[in-house]
């Protein structure tokens, strides 16, 4: 044993048959690489035993300060609308709190949420109704603790405390710094090879070294020291280095590819109104896909806010009696607070129709790679939360050829192999096709569905050319490039499946 794994042992005994990596290195003046390599070495002959020891210290943020001094956003809308008499409007409290009006949004899903009020609609008006000022919440007691101490530590904190914590943190109010130690346990076969080794120290009178360094040259201590041999037959331990999920590499490829085709990406929020992922195109409020069972309905807050009413307007007239789009329309009465409804997006292609609103004029090349939610059986080839690709392309002169041929360059561009295209139905595209990919265990699987959007989409939103538009299921592609045949492995978290990546 080296003279240092036996210094170790011996100081872990001192400490009552425990201690940590640091206190190893603070008290013998060692440096921590060479305590690691004696506790591996030591660990491996059974001498001892180690176990990861994490700790985290928290500290304001710039914004958590000024909370902590100023108060939270929701107790300044508090005071505000007690201030105006209990009851106020959203224009009023931006108005006497000095709040942006966003962060005055986010303060009102605070106060429901605590219970310190109440949010009331009233046609397109947003009220607070307010009885009585709250009694100070933990959380703000918290920040102004933590302002106090300027850091505290996870040791100092109950349980209650650290998820009072973790709100903070997505509140982004306290900033996180996690300190990762080793507690080092010596065991009955580490303390009896101790006993053995306090028998013949006399053989530490010559130092035992692993590695040759500049120092022991230039001073010439290499001659009094004695090297360890090495069996350079053993085998070295497998080691696991640190990288990125398979997944995600596979998702950077697929963008780099649309990148490098010409394409601009985009993306646009989780929580959608019913007017972005259904109305605009062109699906009807009756359809089965609006239904609680077919799309995830937001319960609070139930509605968002309908901004551009020009374009509410050109899309009830379309979808009642076809507007100037050439079409006779759904021959319904078109009810503005279904497209208020909030959803979880149920389709990328919300992010198109986003996007076509504010750019009009060819040419247009734009993706967007990112989460749909729809509810689901979980199984081999489904999930209730999955991955889209959105792609449009706005020119003169496109055809339906300019379609197939850009899905059929992607495949090629990703290695899929080959795509069957067979004709398919979508209320917002006219032509429209299924596109399907070969999995070698699975078969045929459906991946995409594309077209060209309807005038029903495009008049409404102003683009008077030709739009190529598709949505492709990208876990489905995944799975046949990956060679993975249930689509619940590409969100694994198995580290054996996950070292074979």
């Amino acid at each position: 044993m080296e003279k240092v794994g036996y210094e170790i042992l011996k100081f872990i005994k001192e400490r009552n048959m425990e201690t940590t990596v640091k206190d190893i290195c603070e008290t013998l003046g060692l440096d921590h690489s060479t305590v690691m390599r004696n506790v591996l070495s030591l660990e491996q002959k059974g001498f001892i035993q180690t176990f990861e020891l994490k700790e985290a210290s928290y500290r304001l943020t710039d914004e958590g300060k000024t909370y902590a001094l100023e108060g939270l956003p929701e107790r300044k809308v508090v005071e505000t609308v007690l201030m105006l008499g209990g009851e106020a409007t959203l224009e009023d409290i931006v108005k006497h709190s000095n709040l942006p009006e966003k962060l005055v949004n986010i303060a009102f899903g605070w106060i429901v949420k605590k219970g310190w009020g109440q949010i009331l609609r009233e046609d397109e008006t947003v009220k607070v109704k307010v009885l009585s000022k709250p009694e100070e919440e933990k959380d703000e007691k918290l920040l102004r603790r933590i302002l106090f101490e300027e850091e505290v530590n996870t040791k100092n904190l109950s349980q209650e405390e650290l998820n009072i914590i973790n709100e903070l943190k997505r509140r982004r109010l306290v900033l996180e710094k996690v300190f990762v130690d080793r507690i080092i346990r010596l065991t009955e076969t580490g303390l009896a090879q101790l006993e053995k080794e306090e028998e013949i120290i006399p053989k530490f009178e010559i130092e035992e070294i692993t590695a040759l360094t500049s120092e022991l040259i230039v001073s010439g201590r290499w001659r009094q020291v004695k090297f360890k041999e090495y069996d350079v037959t053993a085998t070295p331990p497998v080691v696991y280095p640190g990288k990125k999920h398979f997944y995600l590499e596979f998702l950077d490829e697929l963008k780099r590819i649309l990148v490098s085709m010409g394409f601009e990406e985009a993306d646009g929020p989780y929580v959608e109104l019913e007017l972005w992922n259904f109305d605009v195109l062109f699906q009807p409020q009756d359809h089965p896909a609006r239904e609680i069972h077919d799309s995830y309905q937001i319960k609070n807050p139930r509605y968002g806010v309908l901004k551009d009413k020009k374009l509410v307007e050109k899309v009830k007239k379309t979808h009642e009696k076809g507007w100037v789009t050439g079409s006779r329309g759904w021959g319904y009465r078109w009810n503005t607070e279904i497209a208020k409804r909030l959803v979880m997006r149920s389709q990328t292609t919300a992010v198109s129709a986003r996007f076509l609103s504010e750019h009009k004029k060819p040419p247009i090349k734009m993706f967007c790679v990112s989460r749909v939610f729809r509810p689901d059986v979980l199984d081999a080839k489904h999930a209730m939360e999955f991955y889209h690709c959105e792609g449009i392309v706005v020119d003169k002169n496109l055809t339906f050829k300019h379609l197939l041929g850009m899905l059929s360059e992607i495949a090629k561009a990703l290695g899929i192999g080959r795509v069957e295209f067979k004709p398919g139905y979508f209320p917002f595209t006219e032509p429209s096709v299924e596109a399907f990919v070969y999995h070698p265990k699975i078969g045929w699987m459906e991946a995409a569905g594309a077209g060209m959007f309807r005038p029903e989409v495009t008049r409404p939103l102003g683009v008077k050319y030709p739009v190529l538009a598709w949505g492709i299921g990208v876990d489905r592609l995944a799975m046949v490039k990956l060679g993975v045949d249930d689509i619940r492995e590409l969100h694994s978290k198995r580290l054996d499946f996950l070292r074979e990546r």
